[in-house]
């Protein structure tokens, strides 16, 4: 005997409809701009992060934001930097035909090696012509020290 797996065709169909509708919408809506507005809420501030003897470091380039504007948290071995760019459309008569300015919140976390020792109380961070600098100390690993053991 041969079994035949059963399926509700009408569910299919729904579903069909539905995706079919949905792709149309979404390529041929010339009135929406629903791809750039996909793309813009994925848009990260660039990192560069580094490492001396002393220090690890991570710069994060956040061009037109005011110090106010971002933050900076260590949560367990991450490195948080978060921060929100808000649209100040200033009108004055002008009207604009092109905007490719990123707005929008954003937050980077960025993993520290897991052999880092770190001082919370240490970590500084800077922000200068737009480009955030927080550096993380590094503390001196503990010297291994021998135990006695002692007979009893």
């Amino acid at each position: 005997m041969n079994l035949i797996p059963w399926r509700d065709r009408r569910t299919s169909k729904i579903f069909d409809n539905e995706m079919e509708e949905w792709m149309s919408r979404f390529f041929n809506d010339a009135s929406s701009s629903h791809l750039p507005a996909l793309f813009g809420e994925a848009s990260l501030p660039p990192i560069n992060v580094s490492e001396t003897d002393k220090t690890w470091n991570v710069s994060v380039e956040l061009p037109g934001l005011k110090e106010k504007d971002i933050q900076v948290q260590v949560i367990g071995q991450q490195l948080v930097i978060s921060g929100e760019r808000k649209w100040e459309e200033e009108k004055k008569n002008k009207e604009y035909h092109r905007v490719e300015s990123q707005f929008g919140s954003f937050r980077r976390a960025v993993s520290m090696p897991s052999n880092l020792r770190l001082d919370p109380d240490g970590i500084t961070a800077s922000y200068t012509r737009g480009i955030l600098e927080v550096s993380v100390p590094k503390l001196e690993p503990t010297p291994a020290k021998v135990i006695p053991v002692k007979a009893g």
